[in-house]
């Protein structure tokens, strides 16, 4: 059957798509949410530790790793508007390869999320614990944090607690990219150049020497694959369904969607490279942490730097706090039930009556621990915990989608991958794989140095 026979049984009609500025930034919301999730601190490090050690030698796999997000995120989404079970969630798709992956996702998710919340949740404190500091307020210091986390926790329920949630959400995205893309143009206009033939270079998939060529390639081969397979990907369909994108004839709005989502990321993590390029190359200034951005933007705007690295680290945590939490739930529902034998479609995780105290009590209330005076470093707990989760994950998801959106057995006719498209998943996935080696190599390192 093809998908026009489906749309015409079903009576459904295609979406009419956006024909002013106006039209396309009112249909960019589930990508954007999923793009801002995607952006906690870590990612903001990530950039600027590459544009500080390598300059733009290696900007082309900032470009790479987000296009095989893209491929692989697409390929997600378009199992679920044009499988041929009408299937409406991804992990009924999985069930059909083997009927325990729900319950496999469910569980790794909760461990996932426990764990990522926390890491956003903290991020979140200490970004608005600066801000606060800043205008001459005192913070206790055995208590300070907390405060910071309980203003996170309660501005989190607020935008999650009525029907409307999913808009809140697309509200702050938007936001978040606006202030945070303004705030890093203002940077580059204090710092006053840009070197374009280094950076025209660094896109023409050069490899640094003076870095080691090796360690520089096994860099960006790691990055790519792990954000092609990474677990946040299965969110997208989830904040889909929010928008009510559930057929074939949706497609076309999604991939514009999805577009639109990405681009605002690439230009986000690009303006922290090229900052860290523009400042921190050549001089010895090393970033390991949170802090040393805001050395940074002190060294690119002035006083007002600080303040405005801590503004964006704030919106940037602060979009993915709350748009994983209703992202993962979901997801761990939707396993749950698929796991205990409903229907795909029988009931929404929403529907559940156990699945908003447990969207609460887990992903926004348990979250809040980490920022009391006697927790755990968070640095070895999340490095093991996503290192393991990651290396678990990475397989079934990349293999997975590949399998089913390759095949007519599972696809409508005029939607099964072609042969370009099989290619670029099945270059992902060899990528993905292979980075896995990356992956368990640095966790067998920490579990060495954590045991010595």
């Amino acid at each position: 059957m093809s998908a026009k026979d489906i749309d015409a049984a079903s009576g459904s009609l295609p979406p009419k798509l956006p024909r002013t500025v106006g039209d396309y930034v009112r249909s960019v919301g589930p990508g954007l949410v999923l793009a801002m999730a995607f952006l906690g601190t870590g990612d903001l490090v990530s950039s600027t530790v590459s544009g500080a050690n390598y300059g733009y030698a290696l900007m082309w796999t900032l470009v790479l790793a987000l296009t095989a997000r893209y491929f692989m995120i697409s390929a997600i989404a378009k199992y679920k508007l044009a499988n041929r079970f009408e299937d409406s969630s991804l992990m009924a798709g999985y069930q059909r390869l083997w009927k325990g992956f729900p319950a496999f996702f469910a569980i790794l998710m909760l461990i996932y999320g426990l764990i990522i919340q926390m890491s956003f949740m903290r991020a979140c404190a200490v970004a608005l614990a600066h801000l606060v500091e800043s205008t001459g307020v005192p913070l206790p210091d055995d208590i300070g944090l907390s405060l910071m986390g309980l203003i996170v926790m309660v501005l989190s329920l607020v935008m999650l607690s009525g029907h409307n949630a999913f808009r809140w959400l697309e509200r702050l995205a938007r936001v978040a990219s606006v202030v945070i893309i303004g705030s890093f143009v203002y940077a580059l206009f204090r710092i006053g150049h840009i070197d374009f033939p280094a950076l025209l270079s660094g896109l023409t998939f050069a490899v640094p020497q003076d870095n080691g060529p090796f360690d520089a390639l096994f860099i960006a081969v790691a990055t790519i694959g792990t954000i092609g397979g990474s677990a946040i990907n299965l969110l997208y369909p989830y904040f889909m369904d929010d928008r009510g994108w559930n057929r074939p004839a949706h497609r076309k709005i999604q991939r514009l969607d999805l577009i639109g989502g990405m681009l605002p990321l690439l230009i986000i993590n690009a303006l922290f490279w090229i900052v860290a390029a523009e400042t921190l190359r050549g001089t010895g200034v090393t970033v390991s942490s949170e802090s040393d951005l805001a050395t940074m933007m002190q060294m690119a705007v002035g006083e007002w730097g600080p303040t405005l690295l801590w503004i964006s680290l704030f919106m940037a945590a602060f979009t993915s706090f709350p748009a994983q939490a209703h992202g993962l739930a979901k997801l761990m529902f939707n396993g749950l039930h698929l796991a205990i034998g409903k229907k795909d479609g029988e009931m929404r995780p929403e529907q559940d009556p156990r699945y908003r105290p447990t969207l609460i009590g887990l992903f926004i209330v348990a979250p809040l621990f980490i920022t009391l005076p006697f927790a755990p470093n968070l640095v070895y707990l999340s490095v093991f915990g996503t290192s393991v989760v990651t290396a678990t994950v990475l397989p079934p998801i990349l293999i997975g989608i590949l399998i089913l959106t390759t095949s007519k057995r599972f696809m409508l006719d005029d939607y099964a991958n072609k042969w370009w498209e099989t290619l670029i998943l099945s270059i992902i996935s060899v990528i993905g794989l292979w980075s896995l080696y990356a992956i368990l190599t640095n966790l067998v390192d920490a579990i060495q140095r954590v045991a010595s």
